[in-house]
């Protein structure tokens, strides 16, 4: 059942229950049982207690409770007391708000409590669908393929190169020079013959990658001597261009 159908449900019972309490007051004093082990004050604190209780789960407030229960036993003592068979008691009337009371008092903080335990319980099934549907977005990174990383990175600079290999030429296996170069008087910068340069075991447009295993250091004249003739075996050491 859901707390829409609920409520509907507590309302009808309260609207049924205040007409079996008028039916009751109503009736003639001999045709009402004679068999009740109780007093009628204690009928009547029974009874607009039942109606209180039903009040609050109908959804009222304990103010509109209080009130809509003790309004309607008072427009039933009136009507006693209008008919000639029945009378006005203000001692019924103390009953039926001592009963309203206690029940309107009891139901209140009960249904108060009930409703804060399911607005935490909403509130932590909320935050438990939120992680999982976090835990759904997150996927484990996976390791990247080398040759990925390696392109994602791109060519190395000859700096680079020189902190993980060293400075010497790969093809020669002498050192570079790296002030093997001039600015001339139009501002341009020449690169002498000795100058590092980064050159790649397998070329890039032939397949290679920026891998490590792929990346060698060597002189410009080296290099160039290479990229004419791959099928070279031997390299003399190259001169330097300005000295």
């Amino acid at each position: 059942m859901t707390q829409r159908s609920a409520l509907l449900a507590a309302r009808i019972v309260f609207a049924i229950g205040a007409l079996a309490v008028a039916w009751t007051s109503l009736l003639p004093q001999d045709d009402l049982p004679s068999t009740l082990l109780v007093s009628d004050k204690v009928i009547h604190l029974l009874a607009y207690a039942a109606l209180g209780m039903l009040a609050i789960l109908s959804g009222l407030t304990r103010i509109w409770a209080f009130a809509a229960v003790m309004g309607w036993g008072l427009a039933l003592e009136v009507a006693q007391g209008l008919l000639g068979y029945r009378s006005f008691e203000w001692a019924d009337l103390l009953a039926d708000g001592l009963g309203a009371s206690v029940a309107i008092v009891v139901t209140g903080r009960v249904v108060t409590e009930l409703r804060a335990r399911q607005q935490r319980s909403n509130q932590e099934a909320k935050r438990a669908l939120r992680r999982k549907r976090r835990e759904r977005r997150v996927t484990p990174e996976r390791p990247m393929n080398p040759a990925k990383a390696a392109a994602r990175r791109g060519p190395p600079t000859w700096q680079q190169v020189v902190q993980k290999q060293g400075a010497k030429c790969w093809l020669c296996t002498t050192r570079t020079y790296v002030d093997d170069h001039r600015r001339d008087a139009s501002g341009r910068e020449r690169l002498g013959r000795t100058y590092p340069e980064v050159d790649y075991v397998v070329p890039v447009e032939r397949g290679g990658t920026f891998e490590d295993s792929n990346i060698r250091l060597a002189h410009r004249h080296c290099a160039a001597a290479r990229r004419k003739n791959p099928a070279l075996m031997t390299y003399g050491k190259p001169p330097r261009t300005f000295t």
